[in-house]
């Protein structure tokens, strides 16, 4: 069987005080982008990329081959009433909110962490990626369609969707 062109969205922490290995094999880009939105919707996985400073990437292969890696983190703004946006340049790197000063509050329940680790911003938090300044090809040969069956080499050993690397 000819090896298949994909997208694959990488979210991760590695091992420690958290831990997150999320992967998402998509033959379409549409579908990376719904699957990002649904993450970043969880306000724990915003605390993961603000703190733990998780690895937010997508992978493009073609023809089974990786063609290219694209760290999203530059791409992410945080918005949450009552802060200045939060941006990134890059992995373990927010810009706009000190997150290490959140260890010298006096009340830890009032700190920016903790809520996004409680899940308590609600309404208050959105989140927006610029696709439009993202360089991602379009895929090129024959997309992966979840009725593909695969190798363990076309796939890196991760079905097409969603794969949770720590369950």
């Amino acid at each position: 069987m000819p090896s298949k062109s994909f997208y694959e969205l990488t979210f991760g922490v590695s091992p420690g005080g958290a831990r997150k290995c999320t992967h998402y094999l998509r033959g379409s880009l549409d579908e990376i982008r719904s699957d990002l939105g649904a993450e970043l919707a969880e306000e724990l996985n915003l605390y993961l990329l603000c703190w733990y400073g998780a690895e937010l990437s997508i992978q493009v292969y073609q023809d089974g081959e990786l063609e290219r890696s694209v760290d999203l983190h530059p791409f992410v703004t945080i918005e949450v009433d009552g802060y200045p946006a939060i941006t990134f340049t890059g992995p373990h790197q927010p810009v706009g909110y000190d997150f290490e000063a959140d260890d010298d509050a006096e009340d830890e329940e009032e700190t920016l962490s903790h809520r996004m680790f409680c899940g308590e911003l609600g309404d208050a938090v959105s989140v927006t990626v610029a696709w439009d300044r993202i360089d991602v090809p379009p895929l090129t040969g024959v997309p992966l369609t979840a009725d593909d069956v695969f190798d363990a080499a076309d796939q890196r050993g991760y079905p097409y969707g969603y794969s949770d690397c720590e369950i």
